[in-house]
């Protein structure tokens, strides 16, 4: 390739702009459309039908999400956190934890051979983000301080969980599978979400296993950390990630040429084009100098894929978004 590759994230109703503006009611037309070289989402989908009640619907983990509005969309929050007020690690133990039975790997199976054209990615394996489902996040963050019995009980239960949902899905999709995505936020915008004594106590050899896993089977890791994360991101890159996104270079210690220097020897970067300012409010030729910048950085000798750095947002300019893209082709 003679060019920088690039990825698009985006919000159903962003896509479904893309899919308008184009003229089309698949999605594969329009990352066709926009040039790009897609990190496919795939995922064994569950075979239970999910239940309903007053709006909330349940998932495998037992929490309940509701859509709640903001000035152009709707995101999904979860609203009953099944463990919410849980302190003893026996009574975490007995919570209905999903099996990886429950899922359907011949539909995954299926996702993948539909889109063969693309880098296909099993998304998303995540340990605390599971977590802040079980509990809500100011329990499951005090948790790690002062009830690490608790803590390691349901972190125990989600990584088993989540080692025997990648060997099922590797097994049943083989090389139609080329991407682990494993997704922990570990940065708020100023500072760590948590020490690195307390990543290494919880996080450090879980994540281990499961990069080793999936190089084991012939995949490439993805790790996904937004925030100011970089001792966390520093350390996954040992451990074994191929792919750190999203590069959340206006946040602390997250700068693109310190990135680069330190990190970029080790890992391909994804992301990076700055999504809370520049793609929603600046102009067109705004975001073309940030995807420039970003690939004159980050895109040195190889190494990165252009993406904005999380998902294009409701309400973001089309042009914007038309912008970026033909900036990444034009290289």
């Amino acid at each position: 390739m003679d060019r920088t590759p690039g990825d698009i994230w985006c919000t159903p109703e962003v896509m479904a702009s893309l899919l308008h503006h184009f003229g089309t009611n698949d999605a594969f037309a329009v990352y066709d459309a926009l040039g790009v070289d897609k990190l496919l989402w795939v995922e064994a989908p569950w075979k239970k039908q999910p239940r309903v009640e007053g709006g909330v619907t349940f998932t495998p983990w037992g929490n309940g999400f509701r859509p709640v509005g903001n000035r152009a969309g709707s995101y999904e929050e979860t609203v009953f956190y099944p463990l919410q007020g849980v302190e003893d690690p026996k009574r975490a133990a007995e919570h209905e934890w999903p099996s990886p039975d429950d899922f359907d790997y011949e539909a995954l199976q299926e996702s993948c051979r539909r889109g063969a054209r693309w880098v296909r990615m099993l998304s998303f394996i995540s340990l605390f983000e599971i977590y802040c489902k079980l509990k809500p996040m100011n329990e499951a963050l005090m948790d790690l301080l002062v009830n690490p019995d608790l803590a390691h009980v349901i972190f125990d239960r989600v990584f088993r969980f989540m080692k025997a949902y990648i060997e099922r899905s590797a097994k049943a999709c083989g090389d139609l599978l080329d991407i682990v995505g494993l997704s922990d936020d570990m940065g708020m915008q100023d500072r760590p979400l948590v020490s690195m004594e307390v990543w290494a106590e919880y996080f450090r050899d879980p994540y281990r296993e499961l990069f080793d896993l999936t190089h084991s089977l012939g995949l490439h890791a993805f790790y996904h950390s937004d925030g100011a994360a970089y001792e966390a991101l520093e350390a996954v890159t040992r451990l074994g990630a191929d792919i750190i996104n999203p590069i959340q270079y206006t946040c602390p210690g997250m700068q693109r040429e310190r990135l680069k220097r330190t990190l970029g020897h080790r890992v391909v970067f994804h992301g990076a084009v700055e999504n809370q300012r520049v793609i929603p409010f600046g102009t067109p030729g705004d975001v073309a100098r940030e995807v420039r910048e970003d690939i004159r950085i980050l895109g040195a000798g190889g190494g990165y894929i252009c993406a904005p750095c999380h998902n294009i947002q409701a309400g973001t300019p089309l042009e914007n978004i038309l912008a970026l893209y033909r900036t990444v082709r034009e290289g």
